[in-house]
């Protein structure tokens, strides 16, 4: 290790949880691990820093290492419970902890541009102070990111009234939007959400007690995103061919997109067959694509005739029907380098086939209960 350089040992320390553990061993692992930690700080309801404080830490750091900081989750930790009945429990934070938050964002003030928020941990009376305070200390958010599952969250007047103002005083530098929702918003939070034109990746989570509101938000919200290049999209419901359409019908710009993931219950697919295709057409740039639904032969074929840059496709179907014929004669782009695929269906050997027609090795994963279309030793 002492002989490896230090952009070698960074990239190594840039894995999840390595540089916290790696700036604590010697000199010169913190030189090179400290920048990348401090890229983005957890402040937990736990947290491991509670006794000395977060806060002071960051205060005895030197002002060049403060200048690394410019994320801040503001995240909870999930607890493994064996004496009550939930398996898990989330520690809440107390005054002392929220306060200590407030003055870190005072302290670190316009440098941060990337904000993560939760209220599981969390009260929404805490969330909507410190995102005041954010609003008060930053210059911009470039990154924006908000878990709401708690029912007060929808119906605290501040927390709404900041998540407005947000949006519209960063709606010319806000990149990126994560919402994990239990329920919908206010039609005047999408009005408010489509005013960021800047917008490059959305992503929406909603759970499975959310109402089926998709075709609404996607037309309050998507016709002034023509800078949306990646977008995520999950609800544990079926999928409707009015979702499909309002989908790619609402995006101003749907050849920019390079990512999509969608996210649905299976169901049957001659509902939206013909609207997908329609989709895939539209968006022929895709470079990942990522559908949990049911899929079919035809399905699969227009996606290999369509995508010829496609590097990554992840796919998850229930249908026995599903064989992938059709597509034995077809090349697949040369960009693609990666199948995930679960299915129950017979995966027909055309589909390999096809894939070994191309010049470069594919890594190919299928997983699941099913029956094979070749021999084990030609998939693996």
């Amino acid at each position: 290790m002492e002989i490896l350089p230090a952009e070698i040992l960074a990239d190594i320390f840039c894995y999840d949880g390595l540089s916290d553990i790696t700036r604590q061993v010697c000199q010169r692992w913190r030189r090179i691990a400290l920048p990348i930690w401090l890229r983005r700080i957890p402040l937990l309801p736990s947290d491991p820093f509670k006794d000395t404080g977060m806060l002071d830490y960051l205060e005895d750091l030197s002002p060049h290492d403060r200048l690394f900081v410019r994320a801040l989750d503001v995240t909870s930790r999930r607890d493994f419970d064996t004496s009550g009945g939930n398996v898990f429990h989330y520690d809440v934070a107390d005054l002392a902890c929220v306060e200590n938050v407030l003055l870190i964002q005072s302290l670190l003030g316009s440098r941060i541009t990337d904000l993560t928020m939760t209220d599981a941990g969390w009260t929404p009376h805490s969330l909507a102070d410190i995102l005041q305070t954010c609003l008060l200390t930053t210059h911009h958010l470039t990154h924006f990111q908000i878990s709401l599952q708690k029912t007060e969250s929808y119906t605290l007047p501040n927390l709404l009234e900041c998540l407005v103002y947000l949006y519209r005083r960063d709606s010319g530098r806000l990149k990126s939007l994560t919402l994990d929702l239990s329920q919908s918003l206010a039609d005047y939070q999408w009005t408010a959400m489509a005013e960021c034109v800047e917008l490059q990746h959305f992503h929406l989570g909603l759970h499975r007690n959310s109402e089926p509101v998709l075709p609404e938000i996607f037309k309050l919200a998507f016709p002034k995103w023509t800078s949306l290049s990646s977008l995520y999209i999950c609800q544990p419901r079926f999928l409707s061919a009015e979702t499909l359409q309002c989908l790619y019908k609402n995006l101003p710009a749907p050849a920019r997109m390079r990512e999509l993931r969608l996210i649905f219950e299976a169901c049957q697919a001659s509902q939206y067959e013909q609207e997908f295709i329609e989709m895939i057409h539209k968006m022929p740039n895709l470079q990942i694509l990522e559908a949990h639904l049911d899929w079919t032969n035809r399905m699969m074929e227009h996606v290999a005739l369509t995508l010829p840059d496609l590097r990554e496709l992840s796919i998850t179907c229930s249908s026995v029907e599903f064989t992938c014929a059709g597509i034995q004669y077809m090349v697949w782009g040369q960009a693609l380098e990666k199948i995930n695929m679960r299915t129950s269906g017979r995966i027909w050997g055309g589909f390999l086939e096809a894939v070994r027609k191309r010049s470069r090795r594919v890594r190919i994963l299928v997983y699941g209960a099913m029956k094979w279309g070749g021999s084990v030793d030609e998939w693996e």
